[in-house]
């Protein structure tokens, strides 16, 4: 029963951040400060604890993140 519970509020918190997750173009760093287009190769290699999702790059800046060098979003 316990092992039903968490399965199913695993499901409901994905499906809560899913959609945010699939309409961001860009993805922030709150370590680093910087922001990079979704399909960077840095943002793979990133701490998932550590990931901020932009809709836009004006969003972005706006936060304070600065431009990946590597994609240059």
């Amino acid at each position: 029963m316990k092992k039903q519970f968490i399965f199913i509020m695993s499901v409901i918190a994905l499906l809560t951040v899913m959609p945010v997750v699939l309409a961001s173009n860009y993805v922030g760093n709150a370590n680093s400060g910087k922001f990079h287009y979704s399909d960077c190769n840095a943002v793979g290699k990133m701490n998932p604890n550590n990931k901020v999702y932009f809709n836009s790059r004006d969003e972005a800046i706006a936060a304070g993140y600065i431009p990946c060098k590597r994609c240059n979003p």
